[in-house]
């Protein structure tokens, strides 16, 4: 039946109408002839018989066959009224049945679109043109940290950050007008707690049967996630740039000036008053410049170094203190141009198992940090055995470390201050701190109330395996 069509059924239903209407009009003119016949003949039909009985017979014949005749039309009207009954009753089965199995499709068709509105990953929600909202789905609820009640007795501005709201009224009127289809944006909305959140938004309009404007559709889509690697990348990239603007600062400083001291000994020499005293005074200073720029450019290869995971120490055993006394030593020149002295107290040995090259290089970066920091006061070295570890402080006089940045410090291209006041790459902590943590150790900073910066160095002594095995067995005990 569903599939003769809206108009064959119609048709279909008018023709039985019209069946129907037709054997009831004949059931009307046969009981409305019987009764005429009855009434108007009977009379004649007595005085007949009394008068001519042959004649009567005849007429009582030609009546009963009349009658007979009469019958049979009765009949077949009553019949063609019962299939017209019959015809109606089957087409009102077959309407039932397509409206019933209409509704049943409406129904499972409702049911899949609210499971799916419902259970969407993403928040959906039915927007009133005034900016009401109409209906929202759970994740929508959820994403701005309310209900879904809640929610529908807001507008969409009173939670749309201040800056935003502007934006998406001027893109709602476009749809309105017809001017655009659909719009897409990254916006902010105000959580229930105050805190700000990214979606990524796309807004369409729904019409009516005629065609105006009724309602907007929104699907929203968290970003908050994107949004922080996108900050993260922005970050990154903006300290690339200044530590490429203070690594070009940093090698350009040694460059220049060992240029300037090679053109001085060049011009003496041109002149014939390079004297043994200048050449050697020039010489000294130009390989301390190639010093500087060597240690510079040591500590880019470092860094490229780490990040390719290529550190690899190699413990054997050594004396800790001795390490410690040779870095100090070695930077002897630099405290002297800071104005600082270096004050060990060390015993007279600890043994340990480390890579005494690549603990002297850290040792050596926490010293250099702390004499461009306390420049012209003294920084004190203290190594001493604290149970299975050794522990190295290194205490300075300087500007200390605020404590919002002591771990930060640690990270590469990071200082304590800007570099516009102190020089450097910003590699020598992050590099320290990689070759102390390959140790099986750990490094840290403390402030001493505006008294300077204390750094703090815990080495295992029986070396890093050793450390870890100690670590796994904690942990099993526990």
């Amino acid at each position: 039946m569903a599939r003769l069509g809206p108009l064959a059924f119609l048709v279909l239903a008018l023709g039985t109408v019209a069946v129907g209407a037709g054997a009831f009009g004949m059931l009307s003119q046969a009981a409305t002839l019987d009764a005429v016949v009855s009434a108007e003949l009977a009379p004649i039909h007595g005085e007949l018989r009394s008068i001519a009985p042959a004649l009567a017979r005849a007429h009582d014949e030609a009546l009963e066959a009349a009658r007979t005749k009469l019958a049979a039309s009765i009949h077949n009207a009553s019949r063609a009224l019962l299939a017209a009954a019959a015809v109606a009753l089957a087409l009102a089965a077959g309407a039932f049945a397509v409206a019933r199995r209409s509704v049943r499709a409406l129904a499972r068709s409702e049911a899949r679109y609210r499971a799916a509105f419902e259970n969407a990953a993403i928040g959906i929600a039915h927007v009133g043109l005034d900016g009401r909202w109409l209906r929202v789905n759970r994740r929508y609820a959820e994403i701005l940290g309310y209900t879904e009640d809640e929610l529908c007795a807001l507008r969409f501005q009173d939670m749309t950050h201040p800056e935003d709201v502007g934006e998406n009224e001027a893109h709602g009127r476009r749809l309105v007008t017809g001017e655009d289809e659909t719009y897409t944006v990254e916006k902010r909305y105000l959580r229930r707690d105050g805190r700000a959140t990214w979606v990524n938004l796309t807004v369409a309009l729904v019409r009516d049967g005629a065609g105006r404007p009724r309602s907007f559709i929104s699907v929203a889509e968290p970003i908050d996630r994107r949004k922080a690697v996108e900050d993260e990348l922005r970050d990154a990239l903006r300290a690339r740039d200044e530590f490429l603007a203070v690594a070009s600062h940093e090698l350009r400083t040694p460059l220049t000036s060992l240029r300037l001291q090679l053109e001085g000994l060049k011009l003496a020499a041109a002149r014939g008053a390079a004297s043994p005293e200048r050449i050697a005074a020039s010489s000294g200073a130009a390989l301390r410049q190639q010093a500087r720029l060597a240690r510079l450019v040591d500590e880019l290869l470092d860094v490229s170094r780490l990040d390719r995971g290529e550190l690899r120490i190699a413990p054997r055993e050594a004396d800790l203190a001795e390490v410690v006394r040779v870095a100090a030593e070695r930077l002897g020149d630099a405290a002297s141009r800071a104005g600082s002295t270096v004050r060990l107290e060390l015993p007279d040995a600890m043994p340990a198992r480390i890579d005494p090259d690549e603990v002297e290089r850290a040792v050596g970066h926490v010293l250099a940090n702390a004499l461009k920091y306390g420049a012209g006061k003294p920084v004190d070295v203290e190594l001493e055995r604290r149970g299975e570890a050794g522990l190295l402080v290194v205490r300075d006089r300087g500007i200390g470390v605020d404590p919002s940045v002591r771990e930060r410090i640690f990270d590469r291209f990071e200082r304590a201050v800007s570099p516009r006041n102190f020089g450097g790459l910003g590699l020598g902590l992050f590099v320290a701190r990689r070759v102390i943590e390959a140790h099986g150790g750990r490094i840290a900073v403390e402030d001493s109330a505006g008294e300077g910066a204390t750094f703090r160095i815990e080495l295992p002594l029986a070396g890093p395996v050793a450390l870890e095995g100690d670590a796994r067995a904690s942990a099993s005990a526990g």
